[in-house]
C-alpha cells in the first residue's frame, strides 16, 4: 500500500465520521427502533462508523479502479459524481439489506421512494462525495 493510500484514508475517515454522526443525530427520530447498541454506544455512533467503513470501501475502490491511491488530491467534478452515484448504490443496498433483515425500521415521519428512506439515500449520495471534497483541500494542504 502506498503512502498516498495511507494518507488519503487517515484524512477522510475522520472528515467522514463527523460528517455521518451528525447526520445520523440529527434524522434519528426517523427510525423507530433507536437507542444504545447493548446498552454501551449510542446508535448514531454504531451507525456513522459504518458509513465510514462504507465511504472508505467506495474511496479505495475508486483508487483501485483508477490505479491512482492520490485520486482525491486531484478529484474533479467528474469524481464527485461519480461518488455520488456509488453513494446512492450503497445506501440502497444497505436499506434494502437492512429491510430484509428487519435490522431497522422507519418511523412514520420519514419519507420514503420505493419503500425505501429517503434520509439515508440522500446521505450517502450528499455526505459521500462531501466527504472526498473536505478531504481534497486537507490532502492539498499537506
Amino acid at each position: 500500500m502506498s503512502r498516498d493510500f495511507w494518507r488519503s484514508a487517515v484524512t477522510v475517515a475522520p472528515v467522514a465520521f463527523a460528517l455521518h454522526y451528525a447526520w445520523e443525530s440529527v434524522h434519528l427520530s426517523l427510525y423507530t427502533n433507536y437507542g444504545n447498541v447493548g446498552g454501551i454506544l449510542p446508535i448514531q455512533l454504531y451507525a456513522a462508523l459504518g458509513d465510514v467503513l462504507y465511504t472508505l470501501l467506495v474511496v479505495g475502490g475508486i483508487a483501485l479502479y483508477k490505479r491512482d491511491a492520490g485520486w482525491m488530491r486531484r478529484a474533479r467534478g467528474v469524481d464527485y459524481w461519480l461518488l455520488s452515484l456509488l453513494g446512492l448504490c450503497v445506501a440502497v443496498l444497505v436499506e434494502y439489506k437492512a429491510m430484509l433483515l428487519h435490522l431497522w425500521e422507519y418511523a412514520p415521519a420519514m419519507p420514503t421512494l420505493f419503500g425505501l428512506g429517503i434520509s439515508p439515500l440522500l446521505q450517502m449520495a450528499v455526505l459521500l462525495p462531501l466527504s472526498a471534497y473536505i478531504s481534497r483541500g486537507i490532502l492539498k494542504r499537506q
